[in-house]
């Protein structure tokens, strides 16, 4: 049979079957008095039978299981309907538990993930099943909410598939054609008996779940096609977007209410509606209508590439924004007999639920911080290709939450937004001035990133509670990396993670992954303060104990000092020192243990890569460490709960002896000061002296066994040069992204970095004292929020919990960041960025007075600030997508390049049209010419980028190299040479220059 004609048959033997099997269902649900009640919140006046699921379910299966013959996805699709009609059926008759159907849900996703018929995306398997199983209970259960009006899930169920059918076509996959068309027919045979006045049969759970699932399996398979993983989850998207419109309408509403999100209620998009619409069969029309045309532009964006897709998105978006703040109003009855709205009357009270005493923003905060968290295993989202659609994520969930539920933030807040905002903006300016606009861009757009960032967690954490939720889930989720780390240095693989003996992995980046674990070693410290429960307290400590021991492993200068630096702050702001001082103390003495192993591997492991069984034995060591310390301050703990009486009375004993060692230390400092001060000035001298360290980042020193002690490096190297940019150009800088220019003109070393390693000389010398005073603004929000949540601290032991975990994490981050580039690290710095969130937060609603004094301005102050916030999330929107989708056409290209250069240059063009100061798309796009033969056309392209960005070495090194394969020698002496006095240390330049020369002499010498 044509494909044309199975689809048809499909069509319309559904449609047949369901509508004369619906009868048939109704009297089997008046046989056994299956009924819908009306009760509580529902609105329809008289017992209605059930059932209309399974006519619409076997009407749904027989047409398929007939004319499909793709068993691989057959098989897996009918399954999950059959499982879930059963589920569903039996929910509607007898009530199963939301837990019970969420793991058949996942039972099922996962089912389909392994039957090849789930998402695939690319970003791994754990990705793939996890966004599977997401979608799959989202869906499902999108459904089942609109199912709460007769037609409205039918209705949408065949619009949906109608939308898909179309999608198949245009790819030429007649099972999805088919299997699309024949779900369609099945809703349109049901519509006439339930759309009927009154409906003489519901569809059920039995119904929208499986309906659910069909849509949720069918949307995953039409837009697998996509060119990119994002595009295929955007589309999904679309395919169900006024279910998801509804969704998140109703969490909104309740959210903003205060109401459990699992309450029922009449308060959906179809509630809202009808007040408008005055009949089901108008609203069920209506919505159709409305996702007929979402679905239609879906279709549309998917064959029209990325820039459709993503205006498609941003269409769809700010069509939920302007529905949500339109219609989340208050709700008139529409009960039994009510057949106008009436007066605006309250909602239904909520059901007590053991869900609702959790925080409601945990279903967003708690993703968001496992995000952060694995951050480690994708290099710290150091990838544009990662932070860039991150950040859009961003921005659309800042968009949606202020919508939904107005930022309400005080000064210390705004001042830190104000601060990010302001390097953001003034960041994208410095393009004006800058030699490279791309870099300034780029820059700009990371600070973009990190304003959304902590403008999403001020809106998600706003009590004591959410923001324990979220320092608790980023703490488990680094201690998973760190069991991981572990996991790997006791088997066989340990060696993969050192470099020169240093704990390089899985980040890549040995600052960085140190920087990681420092940040999460603070809410352990945090934990193990905790009197009350010693078991936890003990814990806190023994994970404490592993990061430590982790970050001896680093054997990194800058942590070590970022560590001192936050752990005197900690102890001098937050209230509680004598017992943080004792779990100091502790802590020191389990890494003392353990200390021989750790140091071996950094000893062992500089000339060649660490032996499996000296890394083995490091981490046992470290395991043992951690348990000793575990036991020990458990131990303390839970003795000193039992007699508090002797605990009082041995306080001034505790804190003598923490203050007769302290003194002690400090005798001995003295004695030796000598000593202390020859090796200071030793390694002050090295430091300015530019010692360098050999590739891998081991140090010589006259210690082998740590480099700790060590001022060798050059870093003084790259600060020098910063300090002279900013000097050069002290209001305005360089430019955002631009200190390389400089950088390479001036280096002392061969060392290739683009950064000055240090984010004030970095705002200094890019964008000078303008920028500073932005970055100021920024610690000095920080400062007051610190000081603030310390005094709260004092009695108030959730508050004191915070303030260790956010204050030390912060902090550490600001020291480590200073002298290094840990703020370039999105995952790194957004967890720093979150702890700064909770510095941050509002905890005490403003007085009654001051409500009212705000009230009567609001009329007046609403509208300015508004459009404010309004344009700035225009812009950063724009600039993100703009950078993204350029990024994903150039390495379309670049990956296109060997086997399909016409495709390459077709896709670089496309990138050049969306950012045409991008100087890497003009060097792919000059490899593409040169493989068809056109260095003339190559040379161009070359001169274009050159002429953006003159100072680019790279630029006039790759016109030296063109010019050696065309021949013209002489271009490429002169392109070289511009090259090297833009880079005047760089070997393999000199070399290329040295060769060129030759070759001339040599031609007019006629060799």
């Amino acid at each position: 049979m044509p494909p044309e004609a199975r689809l048809l048959t499909g069509l319309a033997l559904a449609v047949a079957t369901v509508y004369w099997a619906t009868p048939v269902a109704i009297r089997v649900a008046h046989r056994l008095s299956f009924y819908d009640r009306p009760v509580g919140y529902k609105g329809h006046a008289a017992p209605t039978p059930y059932l209309g699921g399974a006519a619409v379910i076997l009407g749904f299966l027989a047409v398929t299981l007939a004319l499909t013959g793709d068993w691989r996805r057959t098989v897996p699709l009918t399954v999950g309907v059959v499982v879930l009609w059963f589920v569903g059926t039996v929910d509607d008759r007898r009530n199963v538990t939301p837990l019970g159907r969420v793991a058949v849900e996942l039972a099922l996703a996962t089912f389909l993930w392994h039957s090849d018929v789930g998402w695939n995306l690319g970003l791994g398997s754990a990705v793939d099943l996890f966004v599977t199983g997401f979608w799959v209970v989202a869906v499902v259960n999108a459904f089942n909410l609109f199912d709460n009006m007769d037609g409205a899930a039918t209705t949408m169920a065949a619009v949906v598939a109608g939308g898909v059918t179309l999608l198949g076509i245009a790819q030429r996959d007649t099972w999805l054609a088919v299997v699309a068309a024949t779900l369609c027919g099945a809703c349109l045979g049901f519509l006439p008996h339930n759309l009927s006045s009154p409906a003489r049969i519901f569809l059920g759970d039995g119904g929208s779940m499986p309906i659910g699932f069909a849509v949720a399996a069918l949307a995953m398979i039409g837009v697998s096609d996509a060119n990119a993983a994002w595009q295929s989850l955007a589309m999904g998207l679309l395919f169900v977007g006024v279910p998801a419109l509804d969704t998140a309408l109703v969490v909104i509403s309740r959210t903003r209410r205060g109401l459990s999100i699992l309450t029922g209620g009449r308060d959906h998009l179809t509630h809202r509606a009808r007040q408008r619409l005055r009949t089901a069969r108008a609203v069920a029309l209506s919505l159709g209508g409305v996702q007929a045309v979402i679905s239609a532009l879906a279709v549309v964006a998917i064959r029209g590439g990325s820039t459709a897709v993503l205006g498609a998105v941003l269409v769809y978006l700010v069509g939920v924004g302007v529905a949500i703040a339109v219609l989340d109003t208050r709700l008139a009855p529409m009960g039994p007999g009510a057949a106008t709205p009436g007066p605006a009357a309250p909602l239904e009270p909520p059901r007590p639920s053991r869900l609702a005493a959790l925080p409601r923003s945990l279903p967003l905060t708690l993703p968001l911080a496992v995000g952060l968290g694995v951050s480690p295993f994708f290099s710290g989202f150091y990838d544009s290709q990662i932070w860039v659609p991150a950040g859009l994520g961003l921005v659309v969930l800042v968009t949606a939450g202020i919508i939904a539920r107005p930022l309400r933030v005080d000064r210390p807040a705004v001042l830190a937004l104000v601060g990010l905002g302001g390097l953001a903006v003034w960041a994208l300016t410095s393009s004006l001035w800058a030699d490279s606009i791309e870099q300034a861009i780029v820059e700009g757009n990371r600070w973009i990133v990190a304003t959304a960032l902590l403008a999403a967690v001020l809106l998600l954490v706003r009590s004591d509670r959410s923001a324990t939720w979220l320092v608790g889930a980023l703490a488990t989720t680094a201690l998973v990396v760190a069991g991981d780390t572990l996991a790997r240095m006791l088997g066989s693989d340990g060696a993969s993670l050192f470099i020169a003996g240093r704990l390089d992995g899985p980040l890549g980046y040995i600052n960085g992954q140190a920087s990681f674990y420092l940040l999460a070693l603070w809410p352990c410290i945090a934990l193990a303060e905790q009197r009350r429960r010693p078991v936890l307290s003990g814990l806190g400590l023994g994970a404490a104990s592993l990061l430590a021991s982790l970050l001896v492993l680093s054997q990194s200068r800058g942590i070590a000092i970022a560590a001192l630096v936050s752990g005197i702050l900690v102890l001098a702001v937050v209230p509680g020192r004598l017992r943080r001082a004792w779990v100091l103390v502790v802590l020191a003495g389990s890494i003392f243990l353990a200390l021989p192993w750790l140091l071996d591997v950094y000893e062992l492991g500089q000339a060649s890569s660490v032996p499996t069984d000296v890394s083995s034995a490091a981490a046992t060591a470290t395991l043992l460490a951690a348990l000793g310390a575990a036991v020990v301050w458990g131990v303390a703990t839970l003795g000193a709960k039992r007699s508090r009486g002797a605990v009082s009375r041995l306080r001034p004993v505790a804190a003598g002896v923490l203050i007769a060692g302290a003194l002690v230390g400090l005798g001995v400092a003295v004695a030796a000061g000598d000593r202390i001060s020859r090796t200071i000035d030793q390694q002050y001298t090295a430091f300015v002296r530019l010692g360098i360290e050999p590739k891998g980042s081991g140090i010589a020193s006259a210690d082998p066994t740590t480099r700790l002690a060590s001022g060798a490096g050059t870093r003084y190297d790259y600060w020098r040069i910063a300090w002279g940019a900013f000097r050069e150009r002290p209001v305005l800088g360089v430019g955002a992204g631009n200190y390389d220019r400089p950088y390479f003109e001036r280096r002392g070393t061969t060392e290739d970095v683009r950064q000055p390693h240090s984010v004030e000389l970095q705002a200094l010398s890019e964008l000078g004292l303008v920028g500073a005073l932005m970055l100021a603004m920024f610690v000095a929000a920080l400062a007051i929020g610190t000081a603030r949540l310390a005094r709260v601290a004092r009695s108030s032991a959730s508050a004191r919990f915070l303030a260790v975990a956010a204050t030390g994490s912060v902090a550490a981050w600001l020291v480590h960041t200073s002298v290094d580039w840990i703020h370039l690290l999105p995952g790194v710095t957004g967890v720093a960025l979150a702890f700064a969130a909770v510095l941050l937060m509002r905890r005490q609603p403003p007085d009654t007075a001051e409500m009212a004094t705000a009230g009567a301005r609001r009329l007046h102050t609403r509208f300015a600030p508004a459009l404010i916030v309004a344009v700035a999330l225009a812009v950063a929107g724009v600039s993100l997508s703009r950078q993204g989708l350029s990024e994903h056409f150039r390495l379309s290209a670049q990956k296109a390049l060997a086997a399909r250069p016409a495709d390459a240059l077709r896709n670089v063009d496309r990138s050049l049209r969306l950012d045409p100061e991008a100087v890497s798309s003009y060097y792919v796009k000059a490899a593409a010419l040169a493989r068809f033969n056109q260095p003339e056309a190559a040379r161009h392209a070359l001169l274009s980028a050159a002429e953006r960005e003159p100072h680019d070495f790279v630029t006039w090194a790759l016109l030296g190299d063109l010019g050696v394969r065309m021949g013209d020698l002489a271009a490429a002496r002169r392109a070289y040479d511009r090259a090297i006095k833009l880079n005047p240390r760089d070997p393999a330049l000199r070399a290329a220059l040295r060769d060129a020369a030759a070759t001339i002499r040599r031609g007019n010498s006629g060799g």
